[in-house]
Order: C-alpha cells, then sequence, then structure tokens
C-alpha cells in the first residue's frame, strides 16, 4: 500500500508539461545552430525532473492541513494522500528534500562535467527552490499573493529555459525575448490549476488571483494572458525581431488553440462542480495540444 500511496503522492502525470517545456527549450536552440548532444539533453533533464517531481511531494506536504477540506481531481486539490494517510506526511517531506538534492548534485556535476558558466549551476539551483518555496515556508508564494507569479516565471523561463540552456550553453537575448508570450500561459497553466478549490483555498489563507476576483474573473484573466500569447508572437512575427529560422507565424496559429477554450469557457461561464473539472481539463488539453503541435513543427525543422 506504501509503494502504491508513493506513486499517487508523485503524480508523475505533472512531469508531461514540463517535459514538453524543457524540449521545446533543447529544440529551439537545436533551430538556432546549437549541437543536440542526447548525453547533454538527458543529463539536463535529469536535473530538471527530479526538482520537478520534488514538488509534487513538497506541496502535498505543506499544503496538507488546506487540502483535508478539497476534492482532489487529477490536476488540483494536491493527491489526497496525506489527508487519508497522516503518517505519511515526513516521508513525503523526506522525498521532497532527497529529490531536490539530488537535482541540486547532478546540477554541480553537469557544471564541472561541461565546463559550463556558473549561471547554469545558479539557474538550476533557483528553479528547485522556485518550486520547493511555492509553499513551503517562510517564502510560500502561493500563500502571500504570488503563486501566479512564480508558476507563470518557472513555466515560462525555467522550464524551457533548462533545455535552452543545456543545449546552447548559454540564456541568450534571442531565448529571453521568446519567453514573454510564453510566461502567459504559465500564468493561464496556474489559473487552471486553481480553478476547482477557490473556497478551499480561501479558508486555507492563499491570496491567489481566484481567490481574490472569482473564478469568473479568472476566466477573464485567462483570456487576456492566452491573447497576450498569441499576440507576442504575432509580434516577433511581423517585426522580425528574433528572425526567421523559427516560423513564428505557425506558432502564432497553434496559439489559437488554448485561446480559442479560454474564450470559450468565459463565453459559456459555468461555475458548477461539474463544469470546473472538464474545463480544467479542456485548458490543460489544450495547452497540451500547442506544446506539441509547436515541439513537432521545431523537430521536423530539425531532422
Amino acid at each position: 500500500m506504501k509503494a502504491r500511496d508513493i506513486v499517487k503522492l508523485a503524480r508523475f502525470h505533472f512531469l508531461v508539461p514540463g517535459i514538453l517545456l524543457y524540449i521545446l527549450g533543447a529544440m529551439l536552440a537545436t533551430v538556432q545552430g546549437y549541437e543536440l548532444t542526447w548525453d547533454k539533453f538527458f543529463f539536463g533533464y535529469a536535473i530538471f525532473g527530479l526538482a520537478h517531481l520534488s514538488v509534487s511531494f513538497s506541496n502535498d506536504y505543506f499544503d496538507r492541513e488546506g487540502d483535508s477540506g478539497s476534492e482532489p481531481t487529477a490536476l488540483s486539490g494536491g493527491s489526497g494522500v496525506l489527508v487519508q494517510h497522516p503518517e505519511l506526511a515526513p516521508l513525503a517531506l523526506r522525498m521532497a528534500l532527497v529529490l531536490l538534492l539530488a537535482s541540486g548534485v547532478l546540477a554541480v556535476a553537469f557544471t564541472l562535467h561541461y565546463d559550463y558558466p556558473w549561471t547554469f549551476l545558479v539557474f538550476a539551483l533557483m528553479g528547485g527552490w522556485l518550486g520547493w518555496f511555492y509553499t513551503a515556508p517562510p517564502v510560500k508564494f502561493a500563500y502571500r499573493g504570488l503563486g501566479e507569479v512564480s508558476t507563470a516565471i518557472a513555466a515560462g523561463l525555467v522550464m524551457p529555459g533548462m533545455g535552452y540552456f543545456v543545449i546552447s550553453g548559454a540564456l541568450d537575448a534571442w531565448f529571453l525575448a521568446l519567453t514573454l508570450p510564453l510566461v502567459c500561459y504559465g500564468l493561464f497553466f496556474i489559473l487552471t490549476v486553481e480553478m476547482p478549490d477557490v473556497e478551499v483555498d480561501a479558508v486555507a489563507g492563499k491570496r491567489n488571483m481566484l481567490v481574490r476576483f472569482g473564478r469568473r474573473g479568472g476566466a477573464w484573466i485567462s483570456v487576456v494572458a492566452c491573447a497576450l500569447g498569441t499576440l507576442g508572437f504575432l509580434l516577433i512575427y511581423q517585426s522580425g525581431a528574433l528572425g526567421r529560422e523559427v516560423d513564428f507565424g505557425l506558432i502564432a496559429l497553434f496559439s489559437l488553440v488554448p485561446l480559442a477554450v479560454a474564450t470559450v469557457a468565459l463565453l459559456r461561464f459555468d461555475e458548477s462542480r461539474g463544469g470546473v473539472v472538464r474545463q480544467v481539463k479542456l485548458n490543460f488539453g489544450s495547452m497540451m495540444g500547442f506544446l506539441i503541435l509547436t515541439n513537432t513543427m521545431l523537430a521536423l525543422q530539425v531532422i
């Protein structure tokens, strides 16, 4: 039973968007002319993946009191394991710390082995601790109105940035400019996973956007975030500021998928439990679709 509970705590399906964002960064670096070497690619993902997996355990641990009033879904409300088995809380904390420590050790080894700049190590460690302090004291981003900011930075900069940095050896101005629209989708993601638990989050003391503005307000913000993401890619395409190696016009077309889903959700706003859960799945699916389409386009270009 314990092994099954640990697997449930890990929530491995949350690794999927991280994997896609990491691949996105690596593909962008490759299209820019950097060599895609598989040893670096998998070594780099080990650093990133362990830190990302750590977040599942740390969030469940530090949110366990608040989660006691929630009804977990596949994409929100925690795993529910520590609510049913509070005796596993120390194990969850140890798992989170071991995974985060392992990620840090691998980051040091990667930096030394490939003779990368010290900024790579700082960036990798920053990403791990950004996830840790989402719920962990004393920072507790999610409880101080900074949960959306930290997640948007993690999804828009850190996750694809790890893939790009691992392959290119640097985070250049070209990539940093591209993260601006990606951050918008990070905001869309966190608003999506917050949707089912607004009332529980309010009781737990979280000061996120949905607690402050309600689900309808969150639906409006989601549409604006997706629209800004699409607009960002269109401006990059039309201006040619980032060159023509990447077809940003096609990426802008792909970005219409999450924008359309967010817009329909606002127009057909449904705050019932069933309606909210369905919308969470649609939002999540639209983001995965956008990333898969973009990664496929880039991979075909590399081939």
